[in-house]
């Protein structure tokens, strides 16, 4: 036996005979060793990245770790720690989760220019977690989105959503009948705002006729359960632990993320299907007034899966937002009995006593309805926080922050709507805020509702539109009340904003107006 052998062997008979605690603890000397050995090499090889983050303000760091045990709290109070952070390290901060290196940007300038940057047009790492239910493309970003984004994008546009009108009214005018014939006890208008939306959504972007809208497999659960669906990528998003696959498999949480897409694929497999079947009939419509569908089936560029996954990014993202602003803002109106009436007789004033049909340009002329429209959405974010990637170095805050490659970008959209240096007073409700000489004195780029950029909102003008809409034919039926304050409802901040408690108020019908008392709410 050589010396080599008889020590390997004297080793292991030297382990074997050690007691277990004995064991227990070199195993995990060794492990925290090997884990020192790696953090040392990932520190060697990223210098340039750790030294330019050495150049912004954040809290100190634990090796390996980073700040991740800063941030073990409820997903709803993942922006509050943000924004304590923000609050004690200034407008740009820097945080580490392990060795992924997170810089908060909340100044207005250094936004705008990130924003539209060629530099910076990669979705951050967080949308990696809603790519099992959507795939990569418009909303998560990858190799392929801008050709996904010019495909469908002729369907958001100006013309095909003057198009659209018709569906907006009809449905807007379904809405305001079912709301007049409720009762006066307080309900949470969003089930009914949402399910119209779900029909106007349908009846456009989906390209399908009212029938087919109406017979959709699994339309109900879907949209029972979309705003469950991104709750559960939220909180994978925030708690990193459900980021390890074997404790997302042992908590269950993977099997519900897997009956989620298969229930959800049904739906869109059918809206799919029958858009094929239509226009293998030639029943497609106008290309002006295309819905998403029928373009990406045309395109002859994305596989079946593909299509898929792109409509339901689409579908999802439209019924879902345009539900959440349409019933805030018949929520704040409620609660702001004043504007109520501003934007009521306003609507007497420039589109006269009957209920007539909405234009794009009747929306244009609504001053005071344009104004709460926007304070709901500086209130109620579509995106609270979005996400960049830097692909290339670049420079902020005057010159005086690097931005090195790999960095993952946070703007806190939710935090900038309610700072007090661009917002006075900025947890009141107020829609004043948005009359023209309040707008003057603001910087422009602490409101980006919509985001900015190449990655900007795609469906904002779709979205005015339809949401207006139906607002203007709910008000002409009913007069909205609620109780208490605005400011007191609790909000639940997630992927986007909305009420703990839903969207409770009262309905009572307004009796028909003539020229002579419009005056009268």
């Amino acid at each position: 036996m050589t010396y080599y052998q008889e020590s390997t062997r004297n080793l292991c008979s030297y382990l074997l005979k050690l007691p277990l605690m004995a064991w227990s603890a070199t195993v995990a000397l060794g492990a925290a060793l090997a884990a020192l050995l790696v953090w040392l090499r990932w520190r060697a090889r990223n210098l340039r990245l750790l030294e330019l983050a050495a150049r912004v303000p954040g809290p100190p760091a634990l090796p390996l770790l980073g700040n991740a045990l800063l941030f073990m709290a409820k997903p709803n109070e993942q922006l509050k720690l943000v924004a304590d952070i923000i609050a004690k390290y200034g407008e740009y901060v820097r945080f580490w989760l392990g060795p992924e290196l997170n810089i908060v940007v909340s100044n207005p300038e250094d936004i705008k220019l990130i924003l539209t940057s060629n530099k910076v047009t990669k979705k951050g790492p967080v949308y990696n977690f809603m790519i099992p239910m959507i795939g990569t493309g418009i909303l998560t970003g990858g190799e392929h989105w801008r050709h996904c984004r010019k495909t469908v994008t002729p369907s958001y546009n100006k013309k095909a959503v003057a198009a659209f009108a018709r569906v907006f009214n009809a449905e807007g005018a379904d809405l305001a009948r079912r709301l007049c014939a409720r009762d006066a006890n307080s309900f949470d208008v969003f089930p009914e705002v949402v399910n119209t939306t779900t029909q106007c959504v349908c009846q456009t972007l989906m390209g399908l006729t009212k029938d087919d809208s109406m017979n959709l497999t699994n339309l109900n659960y879907v949209v029972s359960n979309t705003r469950r669906m991104y709750s559960f990528f939220f909180a994978k998003m925030t708690k990193w632990w459900l980021q390890v696959p074997l404790i997302y498999w042992i908590t269950g949480a993977q099997k519900v993320e897997d009956t989620m897409i298969k229930d959800f694929h049904i739906l869109i497999k059918d809206i799919v299907d029958k858009r094929k079947n239509a226009l293998e009939r030639n029943e497609g419509t106008e290309e002006e007034v295309r819905g998403i569908v029928d373009r990406l089936i045309l395109n002859g560029d994305f596989t079946e899966q593909e299509i898929r996954n792109q409509t339901l990014a689409l579908f999802t993202t439209s019924q879902e937002a345009g539900a959440k602003i349409a019933s805030a803002v018949l929520l704040y109106l409620a609660h702001l009995p004043e504007w109520q009436d501003k934007v009521y007789n306003e609507i007497l004033e420039r589109l006269g006593p009957e209920d007539d049909f909405i234009t794009d340009e009747h929306i244009k002329s609504l001053q005071y309805l344009d104004m709460v429209y926007k304070e709901v959405l500086r209130c109620m974010s579509i995106a609270a926080m979005i996400q960049r990637t830097v692909e290339e170095e670049i420079t902020i805050n005057s010159g005086k922050i690097t931005l090195p490659v790999g960095t993952s970008l946070a703007i806190p959209i939710h935090m900038l709507h309610r700072n007090p240096k661009y917002w006075p007073d900025p947890d009141k409700i107020d829609p004043g805020r948005f009359l023209p000489e309040n707008v003057e004195m603001r910087n422009p780029n602490a409101f980006v509702p919509y985001s900015l950029g190449p990655m900007d909102c795609l469906g904002r003008v779709y979205a005015i539109q339809m949401v207006k809409t139906l607002v203007v034919r709910t008000l002409r039926q009913v007069r909205l009340e609620a109780d208490g304050r605005l400011e007191d409802l609790v909000l639940d901040v997630a992927i986007s904003v909305s009420f703990s408690d839903g969207y409770r108020l009262r309905v009572y019908p307004r009796r028909p107006k003539n020229t002579r008392d419009r005056n009268i709410a």
